[in-house]
């Protein structure tokens, strides 16, 4: 079970039940009375390589079945796999596990045995740490790590899901840090390859064709602060290796110049891959890890923590009605019972950002939409709403956000941009995905990300 013990009745601590997993058989031999133990929130067991205990079995699906920690036991939840799971002669799609219980996945046999030994983690008493929002247990445990590590210069890896708030994690750090320098974001996937060390290290004047100019790059414009990279399990070896030396040396050498320059940068790195993996799969170097793992801070997925969500809402819900209001709008309906407890059996695979869309979405169309359906009209939900009169005033375009907080008005003005930019580009290559990123500069991955984050098809090839 996972249990906080109050400053009332003790220390701030969290208690969370182990969990064991022995491989009683499978098609691979080698797999054969494998253990693995496990004291998180939430084990996945499926083939894909990103899943805690991976099964070399070809009847086992990618994602195939879940195990949730509860507070009397451990919820099993099959994940729409192609085979089933099996408990006994019952296939099953959710079962809650208080004893030692044989289950089926595919041709694997496993034993899941929860074990009464508990393992402690300190938990913090606030319910937020920067822009990030969390009451639940594994979120203030979460954060207890980040306020532990913000003062000092140790270079942090967070780790998440896609969507759970990574860089609001990093840009925490950094305004707790105390750095006087400035916070630096550089989307290691979003870079084309050959442009990499420039972005990341600067150039010099001719020092490629384009360069017209000099360049300081990222490190330098996050001097004496803080250098978030994130996706950077996306970076090539060869980049890697230039990467490992900066952060090494603690100096960076421009592209084209001879000379290397001294930087004092804390590096905030994030993935949505597991770097472990990686590096056993010959994809990521073991000395960067090391040295970007020095602190790994893990980010849970919304669907473990869905005693947040009216909070989230709550949050997400007054930041549109103060936009709403600078736009001279009333403010949207509250969500009522029935819309969160829609939200409460939804699954989030895209975390908080999904739940922002969705919030947001319902906002403009009503809750008829349901969490996870799609609609011709969802991508204009996340628009700006125009006044009635189409006139934002003389202040200029931008004179609606002005009355928001920066953060806010900064993220509103960047996704207006990004929405506008992905429907322009894809309109001038004729719906051609690839086309539009090779025209963009950017790496068509990224280009195809912010394609489902804006429910923008391609009308074209890819």
């Amino acid at each position: 079970m996972t249990e906080v013990i109050t400053p009332e009745t003790g220390p701030s601590l969290r208690r969370i039940r182990k969990l064991r997993i022995v491989v009683v058989d499978s098609p691979d031999e080698k797999e054969h009375n494998r253990v693995h133990s496990f004291a998180q929130d939430e084990v996945r067991i499926g083939s894909g390589s990103e899943a805690d205990v991976v099964l070399s079995d070809g009847a086992v699906s990618r994602e195939h079945v879940a195990i949730r920690l509860l507070p009397d036991g451990f919820l099993l939840t099959d994940l729409s796999s192609t085979n089933g799971t099996f408990v006994g002669h019952l296939r099953v799609r959710e079962a809650v596990l208080a004893e030692e219980t044989l289950v089926r996945v595919g041709k694997t046999a496993l034993r899941l045995i929860p074990l009464a030994e508990t393992v402690e983690h300190e938990v913090s008493p606030r319910a937020s740490f920067g822009r990030m929002l969390g009451a639940s247990a594994a979120m203030r445990e979460t954060f207890a790590l980040l306020e532990r590590v913000a003062a000092s210069d140790l270079t942090v890896l967070v780790e998440g899901e896609t969507g759970t708030g990574k860089e609001l994690a990093a840009e925490g750090l950094h305004e707790a840090s105390g750095r006087a320098g400035e916070f630096v974001a550089v989307n290691c996937g979003a870079i084309p390859r050959e442009l990499l060390e420039s972005e990341l290290m600067g150039h010099e004047k001719g020092a490629f064709t384009g360069a017209v100019r000099e360049r300081k790059g990222a490190f330098l414009a996050a001097d004496r602060g803080t250098l978030f990279l994130d996706e950077v399990g996306e970076l090539p070896l060869d980049m890697q290796a230039k990467l490992l030396r900066a952060l090494e040396r603690r100096e960076v050498k421009a592209v084209g110049s001879d000379r290397s320059v001294s930087v004092d940068v804390r590096v905030v790195a994030a993935t949505n891959r597991s770097l472990a993996k990686e590096v056993k799969a010959g994809r990521f170097r073991q000395d960067l890890y090391y040295r970007l793992a020095v602190v790994t801070v893990k980010i849970p997925p919304l669907r473990t923590r869905l005693e947040d969500l009216r909070l989230l809402v709550d949050a997400i819900w007054e930041e549109l009605a103060r936009r709403r209001k600078a736009s001279a709008l009333p403010p949207p309906e509250k969500l009522d019972a029935t819309a969160m407890s829609m939200l409460m059996r939804y699954d989030f695979r895209g975390n908080v950002r999904e739940l922002r869309n969705i919030v947001e979405r319902w906002a403009v169309l009503g809750t008829t939409v349901g969490p996870g359906e799609t609609s011709p009209l969802a991508p204009a939900s996340t628009r700006e709403p125009e006044s009635a009169e189409g006139d934002r005033g003389a202040s200029g375009p931008f004179s609606d956000l002005l009355e928001l907080p920066y953060h806010e008005a900064k993220d509103a003005l960047n996704e207006r941009f990004e929405r506008a930019f992905t429907e322009t580009i894809l309109d001038k290559s004729g719906g051609n995905v690839s086309k539009a990123a090779r025209d963009a500069g950017i790496d068509r991955r990224h280009l195809q990300r912010m394609m489902v984050r804006f429910g923008v098809r391609s009308t074209g090839g890819t």
